[in-house]
């Protein structure tokens, strides 16, 4: 029967390294000062084999341990719980808080900005600290991403066009939609406008982090790239496409979006917005969105570039109720969102609707819509490798298998990170996640280096990093562990120990010392080891 003997460490012959942490001695006799003879300072009892180079180094120069192991957490541990994503960032139902604050505490983790040519542009040029940047401000500070659209023509709405092109730059009068004025967009004065803000716009704030998506806007009613019906008043295609090429040029790291296939967008590096989703969206019309995108070679352009718009207005309120009736115009929300890969959309209704938004089973089937948007990361495998135990020090190193379970991938850079001592010791992985699409999976693997094997005792948070997350904000993985909090990083665990008669001994506790006078302690695979990771066998009584 072994018992646990703690010995006083070594005798006076077994000094401590004198070359420092894992150095390896090559001269274990040192000089006399006072008989000029050489004298042997290492006790013949504290020596063991090493089995590398055959030598009999002293025990306190001992090499790391060679004894390995690669811990797996039980798969039952990782359970899928979408709701632990309810807050992350770039996806989900989204207001306007520019039409009031929101009466409902629905979750939301983005704002639509859409505001008139006007306020962002004069005759001097852009006027984007007191036309854009307050409302900048005010979103992040809710920990929001903006979405922006600028138009210029918007029914029953006062006009957008900068005050000083009224002279120069005619429209047409329209009794439609509440009423207003188109103007000639091909009139050069306002192309040059029009392209001059969209610099701005860029130089300024492409790649800002509050800026989630850019809607082109501009053209058309609402900016929405159509005269409907009054097509003959759309720009033609050469301003189209230089609007097209200006916002291209612009912005090379935010996402764009423009409202349809319109000119040659399909090449170019944006994505597309349905304004009138569930209403028009997937069908046998040729003019719905989903169709159009098919038609023009888009169906695909969800996997480079990001799908967005508003759930049509007429049907907010009504789309989640147990008596909406499915039809041609009236659409299954579940299902558009599958064909189109949407990432967000706009739902007023959600956050003000009648005073009070969405109640009941109405109100938790838009909260499922919200969640089955856009991306969603979850662990299908972690393993903790531990290995060359030495000085109560390890390497560790995590190995996470991550799938990809949305319905569209996440548009900016984003990688896993994990923590051991918390926010400030996080170790990102240098794999980007940003292709991963919906089904595919990746091994990433972080490597903490050589940590206290006090650590091995402490749990270790993921989720994931991008540089488009503000302070405030978090990006949370779909996978739950028994050890993880309703919101946050996903928490893992393991247990390392070895036990000796019933009693559970850490990594690296001294359990006795071999025959040979060596200690013998804890290794990382719950065996017993003494030098270099020779086994050894805890002293008898």
């Amino acid at each position: 029967m072994f018992s646990m003997l703690w010995m006083t460490l070594f005798a006076l012959a077994c000094s401590d390294d004198p070359e420092g942490f894992g150095s390896k001695s090559t001269d274990t006799s040192v000089a006399s000062e006072d008989s000029g003879h050489v004298e042997d300072t290492a006790s013949e009892s504290c020596t063991d084999t090493d089995s590398d180079t055959g030598e009999e180094p002293t025990c306190d120069v001992c090499p790391e341990s060679s004894v390995a192991i690669m811990r797996e957490i039980e798969p039952d541990s990782l359970v899928t719980d979408v709701e632990r994503t309810t807050h992350n960032p770039l996806k989900g139902f989204m207001t306007s808080y520019l039409w009031g604050e929101p009466y409902t505490d629905f979750p939301d983790q983005m704002e639509f900005l859409y505001l008139p040519m006007s306020q962002l542009w004069d005759e001097d040029g852009a006027t984007l600290d007191a036309g854009l940047e307050p409302y900048m401000v005010a979103a992040e500070e809710r920990g929001h991403h903006a979405v922006l659209r600028v138009f210029i023509d918007y029914p029953n709405r006062d006009y957008g066009l900068p005050e000083y092109l009224w002279d120069s730059v005619s429209c047409s009068p329209y009794s439609e939609y509440g009423g207003g004025c188109s103007p000639d967009y091909d009139h050069p004065e306002l192309v040059e406008a029009m392209l001059g803000l969209i610099a701005a716009l860029g130089e300024r704030y492409d790649g800002d982090p509050r800026m989630g998506f850019v809607q082109l806007g501009m053209l058309g009613f609402w900016g929405e790239w159509h005269t409907y019906p009054h097509t003959e008043w759309f720009p033609s295609s050469d301003t189209q496409r230089s609007v097209l090429e200006a916002y291209d040029s612009a912005f090379s790291v935010t996402e764009l979006q423009v409202r349809r296939a319109a000119e040659h967008s399909v090449g170019l590096r944006m994505g597309f917005h349905d304004d009138s989703f569930a209403y028009s969206t997937i069908g046998g019309e040729a003019w719905f969105f989903q169709p159009g995108l098919e038609a023009a070679g888009a169906a695909d352009r969800w996997q480079e570039v990001a799908i967005g718009g508003e759930l049509r207005p007429e049907l907010q309120s009504s789309v989640f109720n147990d008596d909406y009736v499915l039809g041609p115009f009236s659409q299954d929300v579940s299902e558009c969102i599958d064909a189109t890969h949407a990432t967000y959309l706009l739902n007023y209704y959600a956050f003000n609707g009648d005073g009070y938004g969405y109640l009941g089973d109405a109100r938790t089937r838009a909260e499922q819509a919200a969640l089955q948007m856009g991306y969603q990361f979850e662990i299908q495998r972690a393993v903790l490798n531990v290995s060359g135990l030495q000085d109560r020090k390890v390497n560790a190193q995590l190995e996470i298998d991550i799938k990809q379970t949305g319905v569209a991938p996440f548009y900016y850079p984003v990688f896993v990170q994990a923590r051991l001592d918390g926010p400030s010791d996080a170790v990102v992985d240098e794999e980007d996640l940003q292709s991963l699409l919906p089904g595919e999976q990746k091994t990433v693997s972080i490597d903490f280096g050589i940590i206290e094997v006090e650590q091995l005792l402490q749990t270790i948070d993921v989720d994931l990093y991008s540089s488009v997350l503000q302070d405030s904000q978090s990006l949370d993985l779909a996978t739950n562990t028994p050890w993880s909090d309703v919101f946050g990083p996903t928490v893992l665990n393991w247990d390392f120990g070895c036990d000796l008669d019933g009693t559970n001994v850490g990594v690296g506790d001294v359990v006795g010392q071999t025959e040979e006078g060596c200690d013998c302690l804890c290794d990382v695979d719950g065996s017993f080891s003494s030098c270099g990771g020779a086994a050894c066998v805890p002293a008898s009584e």
